[in-house]
Parts: structure tokens; C-alpha cells; sequence
């Protein structure tokens, strides 16, 4: 073995971590659960909105004619409750991948460089 030896973009190709396919499993789950948990929490907020009349709904937003007068509202609050929950879901995965995922630096890592040294005027 040669004392040094070529690194290849090739090589370094070759070596890309993949994503472990439980992992995309666990991510395909939520891209079909999250929508239908938005769309069920929507279905209850606004029961409980018209059992205890929280939050008025314009008229705009009541659709006449059709078989659910609600549908506007429905789709509305689904896809917010939708964002929220991407971003809860997001935060839980950040704080789980910073406390049990691996070290910032590897074995192979050079520390960061602390200057102590007076500042450079210009």
C-alpha cells in the first residue's frame, strides 16, 4: 500500500450514506397520516367551534349549493393543521437527531481553530 494515495470524486460518490429504508418507510406513513389527522382535527374544531361559537366564520367561506357547506373551511383548516403538524413532527425529529444522533466531529476531524491573538486593524 502506497504511504499516499488518491481520493477520488468517484470514490467519495461510492461512499454517500444513504437513508435507511425504515426511515422512508416512517416518512411515507406520514405524508398519507398527516393530511387525514389535519382533516379529522378540522372536522372536530369545527364541531366544537359551532357547540361553543368560537371563532365566526365569514359567509364568504359557506359554500351554498353544495353538499357540504363547510367544504371551504374544512380544506382551509386541513392544510394549516397540516403545516403545524409538519412542524411539530419536524422539531421532534431535530431535537431526537441532536441528542441521539451522531457526534458533530469524527475521529477524522480537525478541531476548530481558537485564535486568542489580538484583533487586525485596518
Amino acid at each position: 500500500m502506497p504511504k499516499y494515495e488518491t481520493y477520488s470524486s468517484y470514490e467519495r460518490a461510492q461512499k454517500k450514506k444513504t437513508i435507511h429504508p425504515i426511515w422512508r418507510g416512517i416518512g411515507f406513513a406520514l405524508i398519507i397520516l398527516i393530511p387525514i389527522l389535519s382533516y379529522a382535527a378540522s372536522v372536530v374544531l369545527l364541531d366544537a367551534n359551532r357547540a361553543n361559537g368560537w371563532v365566526r366564520i365569514p359567509q364568504e367561506l359557506i359554500l351554498k349549493g353544495w353538499g357540504d357547506p363547510n367544504l371551504a373551511v374544512k380544506f382551509i383548516l386541513t392544510v394549516v393543521l397540516s403545516i403545524l403538524l409538519y412542524g411539530f413532527f419536524s422539531l421532534i425529529t431535530f431535537f431526537l437527531y441532536g441528542s441521539l444522533g451522531p457526534p458533530r466531529y469524527g475521529p477524522y476531524d480537525v478541531p476548530p481553530v481558537q485564535y486568542r491573538g489580538k484583533r487586525y486593524r485596518r
